[in-house]
């Protein structure tokens, strides 16, 4: 264990441990932008700048590895007015678009400026722009002007997600990121490159123009679409569900999320989604009675009995289907096409006229003697 004093405050971190780990120990906030807990060091920002005892310069906490008895200074007045100053080249470019920003209220960039931000710039040069991407149906990259080159989308998409494609090409000002050409971003994990993102570079494409965040209500909930049973946080404004997010558990999803779990909400709101049933069946058009198979197998294998529904559609005629186990047998009176038992089941028509009927070997047992007692 190796001793290290942060702000006045000692604390013993493990070996390899950085300057930006002991701080996080301590409770102690040091401003950052392309530090992330589970990606590897970039160092790209600089906004972590922290003052060394015995070190020429303030060295970015991030990166620094803590040696024993290394005391640091995060908010000394050197360590502020670097701080101060990388911002201030991190706004040079960024345009003003925080009334219009999908990311304005979450925006870590946004909460920064606040604390180390100038209230006018010096800068009075031409701004650069950067032509917006098409990253797919999921990934809004429409305003790439206000990235600040963190790469985190990069190092996720090498380092969690398994595949790279994202990366950055040019050099200072001319640097940007994009994506392979003629390629979108396609991995079961892009959202995630949306959470990472600390300004609105990358937004939702889904959730663009819908929302501001301080007008949602969140609660906690459960992914249903697999056995993993990611933890996320429903977004919902009034009764209309807005967004999903993942919710940190670090025993199950960690702080991730799959993009089935995260943009399947959009279903809820569809127009496509059915609200009240199309096809209502009166229960004295059913005539439900054994079928020879089902008698065979119910009693061969003890499983539940299986009734055949004969139902009365306009359009349709009389069509019972009987389904026994697995399959399903056609059988009618009014079939006039030689087709197969199979092409039947699977056709929409007769998947729509068709109602089956289950009930235990028990309950088929108590109707028949039920049906005895009324012809006495």
């Amino acid at each position: 264990m190796l001793n290290i004093e942060i702000d006045g405050k000692a604390v013993q971190v493990p070996n390899g441990s950085t300057v930006m780990d002991a701080a996080h120990k301590l409770g102690i906030y040091v401003p950052h932008f392309c530090w992330h807990k589970k990606l590897s060091i970039a160092a790209n920002c600089r906004m972590c700048l922290v003052q060394v005892e015995k070190a020429p310069k303030p060295m970015p906490a991030c990166a620094t590895p803590v040696t024993d008895g290394m005391k640091v200074q995060t908010h000394s007045a050197q360590a502020v007015n670097a701080q101060k100053g990388v911002m201030e080249f991190l706004l040079i470019n960024h345009p003003l678009d925080c009334p219009i920003c999908d990311q304005g209220g979450e925006c870590q960039l946004q909460d920064l400026a606040v604390g180390y931000g100038a209230s006018n710039s010096r800068y009075t040069e031409a701004k650069r722009v950067v032509f917006h991407k098409n990253l797919g149906p999921l990934i809004s990259a429409e305003e790439m002007t206000r990235c600040i080159h963190c790469t985190r989308c990069v190092r996720f998409g090498q380092e969690i997600a398994g595949v790279m494609e994202l990366g950055m090409i040019g050099r200072g000002e001319h640097a940007e990121i994009v994506s392979f050409v003629g390629r979108t971003v396609d991995s079961e994990l892009s959202g995630n490159m949306i959470d990472l993102c600390p300004v609105g570079a990358l937004t939702s494409k889904p959730f663009r123009y819908k929302a501001r965040t301080w007008e949602l209500s969140r609660r906690k909930s459960v992914s249903p679409h697999d056995s993993l049973g990611s933890n996320l946080i429903v977004q919902v404004k009034g009764e209309k569900v807005m967004r999903v997010l993942p919710l940190e558990n670090e025993a199950i999803n960690e702080c991730w999320l799959s993009d089935k779990d995260r943009f399947s909400y959009e279903a809820l709101n569809s127009e496509e989604r059915l609200t009240s049933r199309s096809m209502a069946v009166r229960p004295s058009a059913l005539s439900c009675r054994r079928t020879p198979r089902s008698r065979r197998w119910g009693s061969r294998r003890g499983s539940s009995t299986v009734l055949a529904a004969t139902t009365s559609i306009s359009g349709c005629g009389n069509r019972t289907f009987a389904a026994t186990g697995t399959r399903r047998a056609f059988r009618g009176s009014a079939c006039r096409s030689p087709r197969s038992a199979r092409s039947i089941a699977r056709s929409s028509s007769a998947a729509s006229c068709a109602r089956i009927i289950r009930c235990s070997r028990t309950g088929f047992a108590k109707r028949r003697r039920r049906a005895r007692r009324s012809r006495r």
